[in-house]
């Protein structure tokens, strides 16, 4: 059989706690975030260029080496740029590469075609 609880137990209550909160640290990890995603967009449009021209002169599959070497020079790229890459989550380290790749493709596609071509 199950027993009964006694009205006179109480639970025990528990008090919840905030963290402590550093702002300059989080705002400081915000902007080299926002730093480097900014710097991908810039080498992502560079380098989505550059393969569209040495694709027009020199075949596609050279444009697409250009294209792929473009996200090895974006880690020395950051470093020259003092933007620190320990500092950056996992998270928005992929989210930029992922932005590379799309951005660098569309404006390479978009350079292939006739108006610009």
């Amino acid at each position: 059989m199950a027993r009964k609880k006694r009205k006179d137990e109480k639970e025990e209550e528990y008090e919840w706690v905030p963290p402590e909160f550093d702002e300059k640290a989080f705002l400081q990890k915000d902007m080299t975030g926002t730093k480097a995603m900014m710097f991908t967009a810039l080498v992502a449009v560079l380098f989505g260029a550059l393969a569209a021209v040495v694709g027009n002169a020199f075949g596609v599959i050279i444009g697409l080496i250009v294209y792929i070497i473009g996200v090895g020079v974006l880690n020395y790229a950051f470093r020259y740029m003092k933007i620190r890459t320990e500092d950056i989550d996992k998270k928005t380290q992929i989210g930029n590469i992922a932005l590379y790749m799309l951005l660098a493709l569309g404006i390479w596609i978009l350079l292939l075609n006739p108006p610009f071509a």
